[in-house]
């Protein structure tokens, strides 16, 4: 059964299995991906404890964990409730320490503020051991015209140097130069056959829009990175704030001494993005 949220301009349906956000209707309009090409089930997955490829080899032992974590598959626990808030809780048990070594307590929040939600991200230790952990958001943007037509606009001047992966998503170690400025035209050729564009901007918001106007407006903290996916032939795009990087082919390194977030007993962190909407 999904969560109902709703307040006027914004309706979002939030399914505890991955408390996954399934259907956001804004003004009369579907604005998450439904899968209308057959070409990706998702819609806006959540990502946890890591994101893309990223192996976790703690203590000389290789867990099993599947690319993008395992949070997204799993049915989360609805934490409280308000008339504008859901917020989800999932624990560590058997079976994610069977994936992934470390106890945790992980929170996602959904709040309607407007024609915006607020998502908010919480990891909380419980454990004497230290957690090491990344999270990541996987948002649709359902488009209403040609994604060449597109833009995302930031409000710091940014270098696109976009990092280069290979067919099973892990990083090559070389990066391609796709321009700088504010503005970044979404290249239809460099968003097809499964290719991610992997950006590590100075901005903590950004603009998609076309010449037409605004699509929607994005603000996010606690993320190092900013991903570009979509299935092909698919009129949306992912926009997604990432904490890690994927690893690099051959990368044999213990999770706990990879870039990571991480926390130890007792302590809390979160990060949050916005996604405010606009009539198109």
């Amino acid at each position: 059964m999904a969560y109902e949220l709703e307040n006027g301009a914004i309706r979002v349906l939030i399914d505890p299995v991955g408390a996954e956000p399934v259907s956001l209707v804004f003004r009369g309009r579907e604005r998450l991906w439904q899968n209308e090409n057959g070409g990706w089930a998702g819609h806006a997955p959540v990502l946890f404890p890591v994101c893309g490829n990223c192996a976790v080899i703690e203590g000389g032992v290789r867990y099993p964990i599947p690319r993008h974590g395992f949070a997204r598959g799993m049915r989360f626990s609805l934490r409280s409730r308000t008339e504008n808030s859901l917020s989800f809780t999932l624990c560590a048990d058997a079976e994610t320490f069977r994936l992934y070594p470390f106890d945790f307590l992980f929170t996602v929040t959904y709040l309607l503020e407007g024609d915006s939600l607020l998502v908010r991200y919480e990891a909380e230790n419980p454990a004497d051991k230290r957690l090491f952990f990344s999270w990541g958001g996987h948002f649709s943007h359902k488009l209403f015209a040609p994604l060449g037509e597109h833009f995302l606009r930031f409000p710091a001047e940014e270098e696109f140097n976009a990092y280069l992966h290979g067919a099973d998503g892990r990083l090559t170690g070389e990066r391609r130069a796709l321009g700088k400025g504010n503005t970044f035209f979404l290249p239809e050729e460099e968003l097809s056959e499964g290719n991610t564009l992997i950006f590590a901007p100075k901005s903590r918001a950004v603009v998609l829009g076309n010449a037409r106007g605004k699509v929607a407006a994005l603000e996010f903290e606690g993320f190092g990175y900013l991903l570009l996916w979509r299935p092909d032939g698919a009129d949306m795009i992912c926009i997604e704030p990432w904490a890690n990087l994927p690893d690099r082919a051959g990368d044999e390194t213990p999770f706990s001494r990879k870039r990571l977030l991480s926390a130890g007993k007792g302590e809390r962190l979160s990060a949050t993005q916005k996604i405010t909407y606009f009539e198109v």
